[in-house]
């Protein structure tokens, strides 16, 4: 190595990892200085009929390497892409959808000061604490109108969450209760949505994951009880595992969690056809510290996305239900399989 590349290498294990200044509705917004962030808003719908459908609906932004002297508009450091995915409780059906952009004000462009993002007819927007969610697709519209219940919960060190022994980490932070209403049109089948009950995660980052790690599980429970808890491991190629959580009370209190105090057990597996990735769809959470045991459950095995865009990949994220210590529902991630 020479002596330039050594010089560089020992500046990069330098450079502090600072505590976050949390400010809002700022930080609601895009931060453009940071490689990668996404808005993630997943929940239980229950329409007029009393049936339970879910959805995901989740915005990106990821940083990209302008051409140097290029002054076409086009030559954004930034590319926009999002996903949208409904699992219909009463056929069982799970239809999901991609769109994307680069960063331009007609086609795609994130809000730096408040949450705000759109990707030509896709946009989620907060105005002051109600959130407004409008997706169209080729085959439908999708609306959602939340509110929060519960106050902002930040993840590990006051939002400092990280991901590996190695100090990978991102600015995370939940609005774990979300309710509200909507609709979703599709083809000829209209659902009006009396009642919502939504998570959105907001993370933003550089180095999320290490050179080891392949994958993650993720996991959002929403109990009857008025608790909440997320829990995530992450996976890497040598079988070592870093898992991580926040218990939220119902007054909105938090304790932090790790590794000791989580234990994620495999119960049962469904094969896709498509990818031929095998997902563990059952689960038991032991939440030792809490001395509390739950079952999380796939409500329908199906609800994989494959996605084309930055590049194509498969992942499995649907709604799912509770059991065990205490009965709700749950949003459940599984990447890397």
């Amino acid at each position: 190595m020479n002596r330039f590349a050594l010089l560089i290498s020992i500046l990069l294990l330098c450079i502090p990892s600072f505590a976050w200044n949390w400010t809002f509705p700022k930080d609601h917004g895009m931060h453009p200085t940071f490689d990668s962030e996404w808005v993630y808003v997943t929940g239980h719908l229950t329409d007029e009929t009393g049936t339970l459908h879910g959805f995901q609906v989740t915005f990106f932004r990821h940083q990209l390497t302008q051409i140097p002297d290029s002054t076409s508009p086009w030559n954004s450091p930034h590319l926009y892409t999002a996903h949208f995915a409904f699992t219909n409780g009463d056929t069982g059906a799970f239809n999901h959808y991609e769109t994307m952009g680069r960063e331009h004000p007609s086609t795609a462009y994130g809000q730096r000061n408040h949450l705000n993002v759109f990707i030509k007819d896709w946009k989620i927007e907060m105005n002051g604490h109600k959130m407004a969610i409008d997706i169209h697709t080729n085959d439908g519209h999708f609306t959602l109108f939340l509110a929060p219940t519960k106050p902002i919960v930040f993840h590990g060190d006051n939002g400092k969450s990280y991901k590996s022994s190695q100090k990978n980490y991102s600015y995370y932070y939940s609005m774990p209760r979300l309710e509200g209403h909507g609709t979703y049109t599709s083809g000829s089948n209209t659902y009006a949505f009396t009642s919502a009950s939504a998570w959105m995660d907001r993370e933003f980052f550089n180095n999320l994951l290490d050179s080891k790690q392949i994958g993650w599980d993720w996991f959002s429970l929403q109990l009857d009880s008025g608790e909440d808890i997320m829990v995530f491991q992450v996976r890497s190629n040598d079988g070592s595992i870093y898992k991580s959580g926040t218990y939220i009370a119902k007054d909105g209190t938090t304790q932090s969690l790790n590794s000791k105090d989580i234990e994620l057990i495999p119960i049962d597996y469904w094969v896709s056809d498509k990818s031929q990735h095998r997902y563990p769809i059952e689960w038991q959470i032991n939440l030792v510290s809490l001395n509390k045991s739950f079952t999380v459950s796939a409500r329908f095995q199906n609800q994989e996305l494959f996605n084309s865009v930055p590049f194509p990949f498969f992942y499995w994220e649907g709604q799912s239900l509770v059991s065990g210590s205490e009965s709700g529902r749950a949003y459940l991630e599984m990447v890397g399989y």
